[in-house]
């Protein structure tokens, strides 16, 4: 079971990103300009790095928010 909790996840993101935490918390991912093409690879990387899994594409394009991200990435490492 992963540890990783919600508020360093979203805070690993934001620092990758090099935006302000509160802003990813609550803004949808579309309306963040650094979530573009090369901010979906920084934040594969960074997923990659948190939970030892490498995130499809499609999935960081079809992503509404952070936390949505954050549950889809503790439901596929809890999977093993």
């Amino acid at each position: 079971m992963s540890k990783i909790s919600f508020e360093e996840f979203a805070r690993e993101i934001a620092n990758d990103l090099e935006i302000r935490d509160g802003q990813i918390l609550t803004l949808d991912l579309k309306d963040i300009p650094q979530y573009d093409s090369l901010g979906k690879l920084t934040v594969s990387l960074t997923i990659e790095n948190l939970f030892g899994f490498q995130i499809d594409y499609s999935i960081l394009d079809k992503a509404d928010t952070i936390h949505s991200l954050y549950e889809y990435s503790i439901n596929r490492a809890n999977r093993g």
